[in-house]
């Protein structure tokens, strides 16, 4: 990657105001365009002296970010390819689940508010027509087929679905905190993963990714990312838009927290296999303690459980939650 090609994808990014310290890069631009150096560096929110050692430095972005962009290393590469294409599967996906919500509701008296920028594991509210909360709603994306299921949990690897046992219990210890119900929203695109999705993401941002994970005094690289996945989507990206499509038209489900845990304490054994496997740890390294549910028959579809939350309202989809039938 040149010097030039990075610039010109941080401005993509960030129009006409670069963060620190990719702010100096642009006060640099500024009086390469003919701007006097006490203006730019005003204008860039730095001093007159720093600007003046960015302009005259042979390489400006090892002055500033402490490395040439043409040192990329294929690891930084591979591991931005994978970031960011998890990053637009979500992305895909949470939008594809809003507009599910909004065709199938058809109603302003409760509210789906976006919660993505907070990075915390609730990635949605909804909210009744009094401004409070009454779901909170986590979307789960599944894409790799469990080839074992049917010896180790007796189910078909097409209608499996692993969820760790401890984000199980994170999300009911959070409902019964708040007197909030917590839902996962579940959607699966088999051979569907970030790996091949970040492939086909532009050279230039998985590029420019990679030198930021790189340079030791780049800054705010998780915002870096955040960046280049809503200038992908605001483009409408043939990657970002073929992976919406194939999310959005994919089966989904709805999962209570409360059934679950109740699907858990009744399945324990048959369906968290990691207990009945000597050396767990040695066989599946690095693997979560999950337990594996049935699409069809643990699970509710999300169209039917927006339609009941239509029709019946609120009161009764609560209902259903704490006897553990969503």
């Amino acid at each position: 990657m040149t010097e030039r090609e990075f610039l010109d994808v941080v401005a993509r990014l960030y129009g006409q105001s670069w963060p620190a310290p990719l702010h100096l890069l642009q006060g640099a631009e500024r009086v390469d365009q003919g701007i006097p150096l006490g203006i730019a560096a005003k204008e860039a929110r730095t001093t007159p002296r720093r600007l003046k050692q960015v302009v005259e430095a042979r390489q400006r972005l090892r002055a500033v970010l402490g490395l040439s962009p043409q040192e990329i290393e294929a690891p930084s590469r591979q591991r931005a390819i994978g970031t960011l294409g998890q990053l637009l599967l979500g992305r895909a996906a949470e939008i594809a689940f809003e507009n599910i919500y909004a065709e199938e509701m058809k109603t302003h008296e409760l509210e789906l508010r976006d919660l993505r920028e907070s990075r915390t594991d609730t990635d949605y509210r909804l909210y009744n027509a009094r401004g409070k909360p009454v779901y909170r709603i986590n979307i789960k994306f599944h894409g790799a087929l469990f080839q074992r299921a049917p010896e180790l949990v007796g189910l078909d690897p097409e209608d499996c679905f692993a969820l760790a046992t401890y984000k199980i219990y994170g999300a009911l210890r959070k409902q019964q905190d708040e007197g909030l119900p917590y839902l996962f929203a579940v959607v699966g695109v088999r051979s569907l993963s970030g790996e091949n999705v970040g492939a086909e993401i532009p050279s230039p941002f998985v590029d420019a990714v990679a030198y930021m994970y790189q340079a030791p005094y780049a800054r705010n690289k998780r915002d870096f990312e955040d960046h280049v996945i809503t200038r992908l989507v605001q483009d409408e990206a043939p990657v970002f838009e073929q992976t919406y499509e194939r999310i959005r038209h994919a089966d989904w489900f709805i999962l209570s927290a409360r059934r679950a845990d109740r699907l858990v304490r009744e399945r324990f054994y048959d369906r968290v296999f990691a207990l009945r496997i000597p050396r767990f740890a040695q066989q599946f390294r690095a693997a979560e303690l999950d337990m594996h549910f049935s699409l069809s028959e643990d699970l509710t579809p999300l169209r039917s459980f927006l339609s009941m939350l239509r029709e019946a309202g609120q009161a009764k989809v609560v209902t259903l939650i704490e006897r553990g039938d969503f």
